[in-house]
């Protein structure tokens, strides 16, 4: 939607999506507004940038929990009323769900409920109980141990930066622009390269990158060139 602010003509657009987790939805809202003019590399910085504040929200929202669950030791027994009875779909349902936040397979859930004594066609209640409380503290300790490996890769990456110049916002723009053009995410891409994102890139990463995406593009136009060249020639 248009809208115009003094002299500046600007286009804000929202994106939400509910996710559920669980029994509970969450919603996730971005808001980006750009000046009516604006370019593709600003529109990816602006994206850029709300992912980056988004995974930032989310490890420190992530550590938040695991610390309160800490505080808050185990949970009681929960108790199964007919425990012998078939397990239901609400149990059945959670499981799917645990098996989403895991990112396993059919198969690897499959062997996990082997490994503990569960047919998961088969199961009762009470064994649904129990492994859907082993599927939860795998799921939490993986989380933790997915926020603790992100902190070490950042504390890493800062230690490395010590004492080198950092990127400079032109160099960030120009590998947002690269990157756009061969529909990679910057960051994403920082990171497995560098294990850093486009905020603690040094200067000499982005040389470098830049230097081969660069030389990339040029390989990639020379056959087009070349193509013309002859075309003209047979002209």
């Amino acid at each position: 939607m248009a809208t115009p602010r003094g002299d500046e003509r600007t286009v804000t657009r929202t994106y939400r999506a509910a996710v559920r987790l669980g029994e509970d939805y969450i919603t996730l809202e971005e808001t980006i507004t750009l000046p009516i003019d604006a370019s593709d590399a600003d529109v990816q910085q602006a994206v850029d940038l709300g992912w980056r504040i988004y995974r930032a929200q989310r490890d420190a929202i992530e550590q938040q929990i695991a610390a309160v669950r800490e505080a808050q030791g185990p949970h009681p027994a929960i108790i199964v009323r007919d425990p012998d009875a078939p397990a239901s779909e609400k149990q059945r349902n959670y499981i799917a769900t645990l098996q989403d936040q895991l990112h396993w397979t059919s198969d690897q859930l499959t062997a996990f409920a082997g490994e503990h004594g569960v047919d998961l066609v088969t199961m009762t209640k009470g064994q649904a109980s129990t492994f859907i409380d082993g599927l939860k503290k795998l799921a939490e300790e993986r989380a933790r141990y997915t926020v603790e490996a992100r902190a070490r890769v950042v504390e890493e990456a800062r230690a490395v930066r010590d004492g080198a110049a950092p990127a400079t916002e032109k160099q960030v723009q120009a590998l947002a622009r690269l990157a756009h053009s061969r529909g990679l995410d910057l960051d994403a891409e920082l990171v497995r390269r560098f294990g850093v994102d486009s905020s603690t890139l040094s200067d000499d990463q982005a040389r470098a990158l830049l230097s081969e995406w660069q030389t990339r593009s040029g390989r990639a136009a020379s056959p087009r060139r070349e193509s013309a060249l002859d075309e003209q020639r047979e002209e």
